[in-house]
């Protein structure tokens, strides 16, 4: 990974005092909003406070505003002038500015907007709520800045304690940029959420285009050369013993940790070199390739945050624009293979656009999968290695797996399998939104996207615990039951196994004749499309017949949908000696219901293969309950997708 980061940092430009590596792209659209620039002028002349909310941002408004992120490490002070919320610009920016050292005449501009526009709010607070932007004096608000620190001490926190320094900073930031949103409210219609980036002009000069300021920023962005006492370091990239830095605090991504004992080699704190160090000029092409990971590489994966990293094996990248093109097929091959919705332009662009193989650079990716948890990243999973032709082969899955379903249910079926529906095939708890149990569908895309083996029983287990979900209505999971049809799921699910096996992740079949089958063309059909053995045929059949049941069930009560014959299945999975009992009730029912003449022989044929496998029965308790759900759903679907066609 670091080297991909590396190889990318050295494709991109190196011109001394630049910033173009370190520009954080910020999207000039979200949720389908245009968002503009908050440009905040300190009109030092003419003591006025300016609020200019015109300028609409494009792709380019990061760059012309130099925005960057924020200063690194969790407590640094924060003097960046451009940011993605205004709450640093309300106290701590230009204070901590006013510590830089520019030129005299930036200097004293500087020092007479903290004096002007700024009020003290309390000597003894932290240097970054020490002083807050004075709405009142500019009338922003009527605010009583005097006992605005009074106030907020007084307020308690959420667990009823008192308000830390902290804390009391925090409200008093609160509180002032809900009064500047009103203020925006009244007077532009406008709120902060229109905003993408805030940033400050003294005078009407952009201080994000100053050259000192620049230049500080630079100096800034560059780690601080820190080795052991004893040993001047090597590079771990180059081996270059030349400026040679441990100091890890200027990355983003923050993957390693000098903060805790346990980290360090002999459990010496003055031994964490030994785990990573790099020189100056390493450092600066991984930044900057780590900055361009984020801007450029970073993707979403159902609720999974992932950066793909390529590592060049052979034939590095010339310059930027070779790596532009790079990245574009990658992302763009991505997001085709990871969504069905683009899946009518993909027959055409499996051998174009997804294809690398007329790439002059040969390439491995790596997929990270990751959560960000305030200063650090957490790695949830590492995919190393994958070539990028994977990206064709799953889309050949795709729709191998789609044509095999068409053939065994009807052309009318609109559904395919893709890495987003991969997600819903294994139960995953959520949290708040966020995945709390991630281990199994991990491994799967790991198995998908290197070709690793996967256990087709634990693969159908998963779905049958998703089934649970369904017909219980059970909440919290990634699955949600009141938009998910159990009979469609199931149908997708086989969908699931044949790109699998398509994928090479699991063995297909050879499956069972089917010509002495005496039983309708279409479940003959069906059950030589899939693939099944004599037992998971069995099994099928029996569904079927379930599903006949259950369909004349529900056109007796329509309304209510009810069919009573479902509770005879045990959704835990129906082992050997159930199955006997189900096919006593089942052969009941038919009577029951006066349809045994039209599904006696569905029912003499699932039973003979039934007893001549009974004895070395190879199926468990979950993979009967597959398959049984998968004639049930066979039967109970076809009616809807002749009623759509």
């Amino acid at each position: 990974m670091i080297e991909g980061l590396i190889q990318i940092g050295s494709a991109l430009p190196s011109d001394d005092g630049s910033l173009s590596n370190l520009i954080q792209v910020v999207e000039p659209i979200r949720k389908n909003k245009q968002l503009n620039v908050l440009k905040i002028n300190f009109d030092l002349d003419n003591d006025r406070l300016i609020f200019d909310v015109n300028e609409e941002m494009d792709i380019n408004t990061s760059k012309k505003y130099n925005y960057i992120g924020s200063a690194s490490g969790p407590n640094s002070p924060q003097w960046y002038v451009t940011s993605t919320m205004i709450n640093y610009h309300i106290t701590e920016t230009i204070f901590n500015l006013s510590n830089q050292d520019f030129s005299e005449e930036l200097n004293k501009k500087i020092k007479a907007v903290l004096e002007q526009f700024y009020y003290l709010v309390e000597e003894s607070m932290p240097n970054k709520y020490k002083y807050a932007l004075n709405i009142e004096k500019f009338n922003i608000s009527n605010i009583d800045m005097r006992n605005i620190y009074e106030q907020v001490k007084l307020e308690k926190t959420k667990d009823g304690a008192k308000p830390k320094a902290g804390d009391i900073g925090k409200g008093i930031i609160a509180k002032l940029s809900k009064e500047i949103e009103n203020y925006l409210i009244d007077n532009y219609d406008m709120k902060l959420s229109d905003f993408g980036l805030f940033t400050i002009l003294i005078n009407g000069e952009i201080i994000a285009q100053n050259k000192e300021y620049i230049d500080r920023v630079v100096e800034s962005t560059e780690p601080s050369i820190k080795v052991s006492k004893t040993d001047k370091g090597t590079c771990s990239i180059c081996a270059s013993r030349e400026d040679v830095t441990m100091d890890m605090t200027k990355t983003k991504i923050k993957l390693y940790t000098t903060n805790q004992i346990i980290f360090a080699n002999n459990l010496d704190k003055n031994n964490y070199y030994k785990n990573m160090q790099m020189c100056k000029s390493c450092m600066t092409k991984y930044l900057a390739g780590e900055n361009y990971l984020q801007n450029r590489l970073a993707v979403k994966l159902s609720t999974f945050d992932v950066y793909i990293i390529p590592q060049f094996v052979h034939g590095e990248p010339l310059n930027s624009v070779e790596l532009d093109r790079v990245t574009d097929k990658i992302v763009y091959s991505f997001n085709t293979v990871k969504s069905f919705e683009g899946i009518g332009e993909m027959r055409n662009e499996i051998y174009n656009k997804i294809a690398f193989s007329n790439s002059n650079s040969y390439f491995l990716l790596n997929f990270l999968f990751y959560k960000s948890v305030q200063a650090s990243t957490k790695v949830q999973a590492f995919i190393k290695d994958v070539n990028p032709s994977i990206f064709e082969k799953m889309a050949e899955a795709t729709l191998k797996s789609n044509k095999d379903m068409r053939k065994a249910i009807g052309s009318s079926l609109k559904t395919y399998i893709d890495l987003q529906s991969v997600y819903i095939m294994n139960p995953i708890r959520l949290s708040k939104g966020s995945p709390t149990q991630y281990r199994s569908i991990l491994q799967t895309y790991d198995s998908i996207l290197t070709g690793k083996k996967l256990n087709k029983r634990n693969v159908i287990k998963n779905i049958v615990e998703c089934t649970k979900i369904i017909w219980f209505n059970k909440e919290s999971y990634n699955i949600n039951p009141e938009k998910t049809s159990l009979e469609f799921y199931i149908i997708r699910s086989n969908m699931y196994l044949k790109f699998l096996e398509y994928m090479g992740c699991l063995k297909g079949g050879e499956g069972m004749s089917v010509e002495g089958l005496r039983v309708k063309d279409e479940l003959k059909n069906y059950i030589e499309s899939m693939s099944y053995t004599e037992e998971q045929a069995a099994m099928f059949l029996l569904g079927c017949l379930i599903g006949e049941i259950g369909n004349v069930q529900y056109k007796r009560n329509p309304i209510d949908g009810n069919k009573p014959i479902l509770n005879k299945l045990n959704f835990n999975g129906i082992d050997k000696n159930k199955i006997i009992r189900l096919t006593k009730d089942v052969f009941n029912k038919l009577n029951q219901e006066k349809i045994r003449h039209f599904n006696e022989t569905t029912f003499f044929e699932m039973k003979r293969l039934l007893d001549k496998n009974l004895e070395s029965w190879s199926l468990n308790k979950e993979d009967n309950l597959f398959y049984i759900l998968s004639g049930y759903s066979f039967v109970t679907t076809i009616p809807m997708l002749k009623e759509d066609n």
